[in-house]
């Protein structure tokens, strides 16, 4: 975390605080239920939000009728920038999964902070450049690596952001479908990995949550160094 209180991979967590104040004095805040649209795919870019507590899934339909989940997005992040950046449709849908407190931005007013605030447009082009990473990084996966690996890896990329602990040890609130779809794999088969020999010692699971046990041997399993915010 940073000094600000926002986690440091986070949009606003890029931000000196008062940049951050600049950022949120532009919007109005919202408050979502669970389960709770922000907004849909297909529909007018004609504003940016930040979340301020919370966090949301970012859902796409492809062409097939599928329903595909690109990303969870966590509190301090920005969704809804691209469409209004391209001036084009709105490319997914962002549901809350918790409680969330979002702040919306009109598009002219965002537009006109990059313009005029540098930090700002660089703290945008540095979360762009690490969400086209890490949707590389999901691609690379389920190319590479078997499903107890892209399970472990996928495990080890939502804890870094998740602020839950239960004993010390880090929760990934996700469901086992959620998972599956991040790991573009069945539930079945996510469920049959969970109680699995590789990995049942390294997890506890129960409805909506994860509890990473043992992260130093879910990263081996994972092939990956154990992330730094779990380090500790």
């Amino acid at each position: 975390m940073t000094s600000s209180g926002w986690h440091e991979l986070s949009y606003l967590g890029r931000l000196t605080p008062s940049a951050q104040r600049t950022m949120l004095r532009l919007g109005r805040t919202r408050t979502l239920r669970p389960g709770e649209p922000l907004m849909h795919q297909g529909e007018p870019g004609t504003a940016v939000f930040v979340l301020i507590d919370g966090r949301v899934d970012v859902t796409r339909v492809v062409e097939n009728g599928s329903l595909s989940l690109l990303s969870i997005r966590h509190a301090g992040d920005l969704v809804g920038e691209m469409a209004v950046l391209n001036q084009e449709a709105r490319s997914a849908t962002v549901t809350a999964l918790d409680r969330c407190v979002v702040s919306i931005i009109p598009a002219r007013d965002f537009l006109r902070c990059l313009a005029e605030l540098p930090e700002v447009l660089f703290a945008l082009n540095r979360m762009t450049g690490d969400r086209l990473t890490q949707a590389n990084t999901y691609r690379a996966d389920a190319a590479g690596y078997d499903v107890d690996a892209r399970l472990a890896r996928a495990l080890l990329y939502q804890a870094r952001r998740s602020p839950d602990r239960e004993n010390g040890r880090p929760v990934v609130k996700l469901r086992q479908r959620q998972l599956a779809m991040l790991i573009g794999a069945q539930e079945g088969t996510v469920q049959k990995a969970l109680k699995g020999p590789a990995m049942r010692e390294l997890v506890e699971c129960g409805r909506g949550w994860v509890v990473l046990r043992d992260v130093p041997a879910l990263a081996r399993l994972a092939d990956m160094p154990v992330p730094p915010e779990l380090s500790g």
